[in-house]
């Protein structure tokens, strides 16, 4: 059975929206600045790169998305999205170093993987190692959990 809507049920993750909101209150506090206070040329210059510095990150935090549906899972980065259907994917694991990081890896059937970003699966406060691990292993065992009804149900 559907929910209402006829929207089909699925696992979203996101950056927190407060991030990229507070990313563009800079870039808008850097030009007002620029603009109303007609600051000279040294300070006019940092407050431009550190505003539209903080504009890009913000662009690139709203579009990191990791999506489950019961077709598969789609993870969103800034360049691309990358697709693998359930019948594609042979594991999600939980893999210690990718960029600096531990994330979720998903294994494909033919051996090839799609790393999600660590950036999009990672605590926003300082977090201990052991609770951030078992944060990524409650993610992984979710896609698992829905790679296995998918199997069940082919």
């Amino acid at each position: 059975m559907a929910p209402p809507g006829g929207q089909e049920p699925q696992l979203v993750w996101r950056i927190p929206s407060y991030q990229p909101a507070v990313l563009m209150l800079v870039l808008v506090a850097a030009a007002a600045l620029n603009i109303y206070a007609q600051p000279s040329v040294v300070v006019r210059i940092p407050t431009l790169a550190i505003g539209l510095a903080c504009g890009g990150l913000a662009l690139a935090a709203l579009r990191l998305q990791l999506v489950a549906t019961s077709d598969g899972v789609a993870v969103r980065q800034l360049l691309g999205k990358q697709w693998v259907p359930w019948s594609e994917l042979a594991e999600a694991e939980v893999v210690p170093n990718v960029r600096g990081a531990p994330t979720v890896r998903l294994n494909r059937v033919d051996g090839s993987y799609v790393d999600i970003p660590p950036s999009l699966l990672q605590p926003t406060k300082p977090t201990a190692k052991h609770a951030v691990m078992r944060n990524l292993d409650t993610v992984a065992g979710q896609l698992e959990q829905c790679r296995r009804a998918h199997r069940r149900g082919d």
